[in-house]
């Protein structure tokens, strides 16, 4: 669910360069590297990486001065990656204006409450310096500002960002942005920088009581450090406070919960007005110019009801008196000579009517809510797909009830034990088959043989962990806690479920009635929609392959690339470097000797001795400069150690598979929604076939027929549907809170 974060601190002199490490996940902070998830600076020519402008500006700001501001803000979880760097380069833009240096990063790791909750935020970090447009130096920009010669001075501070005000103006910039993402994403929620007293007078004058009654809640609010801490390191006050806040995020997961399903009711409740209206526009239809029609198309339906009922009294009749046989043949006759005379009438008249007049009355109407009505057809099939998956996964979600009480009562630590047992499986499958079928160089095998003994090592220990976690929470007390947490996920789960199937069947009664009340339009509006789908469609398929691409290369580097890369980041880069200047020696080796045995007969080389000379000479250096390359290689290998060797081979190696992981997951996305495109596609097709099939019906399209749709399709599905809803109201509020 998307809530509001945001937060304005500053950095003091010798903050700057620790904290682009820890917001890059560098150095110290590497441990971070993979929550990592996106980098964007803007910074001056001068300095060659992010960290040396922030180490600058340590060393060249005044002493207690403000090296940097920091914005934190918080992701709605809502967006795809691509939307929440759209999101937040749109937000950079807006407030900084191009008028700073900074440096940005995008964080996602596991909620410290939540471990199923992404805790998705940014770290937008700029020095307050505002730019001039003059170029300056290192040593300049830092200095204190020249109002007079401004290019002798540095850029000046804006003290703006230390008033109140700004900081109001930038949150309610930040709420209106996110807001606008949300809406275009078509999600109902919605985010407010006010208070919830605040938003609960909003709620109140804007007479959305559901919503004032949700607000009616204490804030959360918690130092996220307390979180991470180990129950027995707690004081008193923070063991307090900690309940607080569980106990107040239980109560706003709650009433959220009921909000929804309250909303669900009202959507219900207007659906339900809707048809009323709909009821009372056609019964109080008292146009004369149609009216002769309407109730000719009635007395039309009423004879055509009395000669069925005749034909089957005469089809029934084996013993039937001459009489009444007669009697029945006459009335037949005499019905169908009216049913033959209404039907010349309503020709007759329908050639009166200007051509098309009514038709294009009648359509004209349905086509101006046709693009809300299509794109409500098209959002009810996507949370039907979505309920449905939700249904689909509760099951499992229910089975591993013990798994998810254990991971919340060790704040997360079962489940990241479990991972890496499923990660070091995964691996020693991949190690033993290579080792037992000889699947590499000695080198290559050498690794293997080490890593099938430390993973193994490592399970042992990974195993003994999660025994003991069993163990501490088998006692009495504490199987008694993880009981009521099993039950409490339980009953949220099932209440979810309820919900979910109460969604299904209303998106599925939407577009039901949806189908059925979208009649033929112009062919445009369906092609326009569908070359766009189509656009999307390939654009997300090209993401797919290059994602799978990534994947690929890094699945399938080989051992060789990967202690290469372990050699250069122990050599701190020398390793590549001499590499490369290998390289560079042996290709001017091949062409000095190429160009020498161009001279091969005695003449050339007498005619050319001087030349030959000097290339001999180069090719001496040549080979000698290899030979010291060659000998550097060795003794960096030397100075390493075969066991440093082997454990950064072992850390690059699980990076190459985390990365590998990553752009699989990112691929499987990119062709979920690609499947998604399709099926909306092909939904689409279908509806248009669909309406391309009542042409005929469409062609004489009267005010009489669209009320005899109107009721055989409310009397085929709303019956059913008010009953279900019934039944469904009731399910959905038989809660305890």
């Amino acid at each position: 669910m998307a809530n509001y974060h945001l937060n304005i601190s500053y950095g003091k002199v010798g903050k700057g360069g620790p904290h682009i490490d820890y917001i890059l996940g560098q150095n110290k902070y590497a441990n971070k590297e993979n929550e990592i998830k996106y980098t964007n600076h803007n910074l001056p020519n001068w300095c060659k990486s992010p960290k040396e402008f922030w180490v600058a500006a340590d060393n060249k700001e005044r002493i207690n001065g403000t090296v940097y501001k920091e914005i934190r803000i918080s992701l709605p979880n809502e967006l795809s990656h691509e939307k929440s760097i759209e999101l937040l380069n749109e937000f950079i833009d807006t407030i900084l204006e191009g008028k700073y240096h900074y440096s940005v990063s995008i964080h996602s790791k596991e909620s410290s409450y939540k471990k199923e909750i992404l805790n998705t935020h940014s770290h937008i970090m700029f020095s307050p310096r505002e730019l001039d447009g003059i170029e300056r130096n290192k040593d300049i920009f830092f200095k204190r500002a020249n109002t007079k010669s401004p290019e002798l001075g540095g850029c000046k501070k804006n003290t703006s960002w230390n008033n109140i005000e700004k900081l109001l103006e930038i949150r309610k910039i930040w709420e209106n942005i996110q807001n606008k993402y949300l809406e275009n994403e078509k999600t109902n929620e919605r985010v407010s920088c006010e208070t919830l007293e605040k938003q609960r007078e909003i709620a109140l004058e804007k007479g959305d009581h559901l919503l004032a009654e949700s607000l009616d809640r204490n804030p959360i609010h918690i130092n996220g450090a307390l979180l991470k801490k180990s129950e027995e390191k707690l004081s008193e006050n923070h063991k307090h406070k900690l309940e607080s806040f569980k106990l107040n995020r239980e109560i706003k997961e709650l009433k959220d919960e009921i909000l929804k399903l309250e909303r669900l009711e009202a959507e219900k409740s207007l659906k339900k007005d809707i048809i009323k209206e709909i009821d009372l526009k056609l019964n109080s239809f008292g146009d004369s110019k149609y009216q002769d029609i309407l109730d000719t198309h009635e007395k039309l339906e009423e004879i055509n009801v009395q000669i069925l009922k005749v034909e089957y009294e005469l089809l029934s009749s084996f013993n039937m008196e001459k009489n009444r046989l007669d009697s029945l043949n006459l009335l037949l006759k005499t019905l169908n000579n009216d049913k033959l005379n209404l039907e010349k009438y309503l020709d007759q008249f329908e050639e009166t009517i200007q051509e098309n007049e009514f038709k294009v009355y009648a359509e004209e109407k349905l086509k101006n809510s046709f693009n809300t009505m299509f794109n409500i057809f098209n959002q009810s099939n996507y949370e039907i797909k979505k309920a449905e998956k939700i249904l689909k996964n509760i099951p499992r979600q229910l089975e591993n009830l013990e798994t998810t009480s254990l991971n919340i009562l060790t704040k997360g630590k079962y489940s990241k034990l479990k991972r890496e047992l499923d990660s070091n499986e995964s691996n020693l499958i991949t190690y033993k088959s290579g080792y037992k079928y000889k699947d590499g160089s000695e080198k290559e095998l050498n690794f293997f043989k080490k890593e099938i003994e430390r993973l193994n090592e490592s399970n042992k220990i990974i195993l003994s962990q999660i025994k003991k976690i069993k163990s501490d929470y088998s006692t009495p007390e504490m199987k008694n806690k993880k009981i009521r947490i099993e039950k409490s996920i339980e009953s949220k789960l099932l209440k979810e479920k309820e919900l979910q199937e109460s969604i299904l069947l209303d998106r599925k009664i939407t577009v039901e009635i949806l189908r059925k009340t979208l009649f033929k339009v112009d062919d445009t509006i369906f092609e326009c929609y569908l070359s766009k789908m189509k656009s999307e469609s390939l654009k997300i398929n090209f993401k797919a392959l290059k994602s799978s691409e990534i994947y690929n290369y890094f699945k399938n580097m080989k051992f060789e690339d990967i202690e290469q890369l372990a050699l250069n980041s122990l050599s701190k880069g020398r390793y590549f470097k001499a590499m490369k200047e290998y390289r560079d020696l042996d290709k001017k080796r091949i062409d000095l000797q190429i160009e020498k045995d161009s001279y091969s007969t005695l003449s050339k080389k007498l005619l050319h001795l001087a030349f030959l000379f000097k290339i001999n000479k180069d090719l001496k250096n040549v080979n000698e400069s290899l030979s010291k390359l060659e000998k550097e290689f060795k003794e960096i290998q030397k100075s390493i150690g075969d066991k440093k060797l082997h454990e950064e081979i072992s850390k690059i190696n699980n990076l190459r598979n985390n990365i590998a992981d990553r752009y699989s997951k990112q691929s499987d996305m990119f062709k979920e929604k690609f499947k998604l495109n399709e099926f909306i596609i092909k939904e689409t097709n279908k509806l248009k076939r669909d309406l391309d099939s009542e042409k005929d019906i469409s062609n004489r399209f009267t005010k009489a027929s669209l009320k005899t749709n109107y009721i055989n399709l409310r009397g085929k599905i709303l019956g059913n549907y008010l009953v279900d809803f019934e039944i469904e109201k009731k399910k959905s509020f038989e809660m305890d809170f």
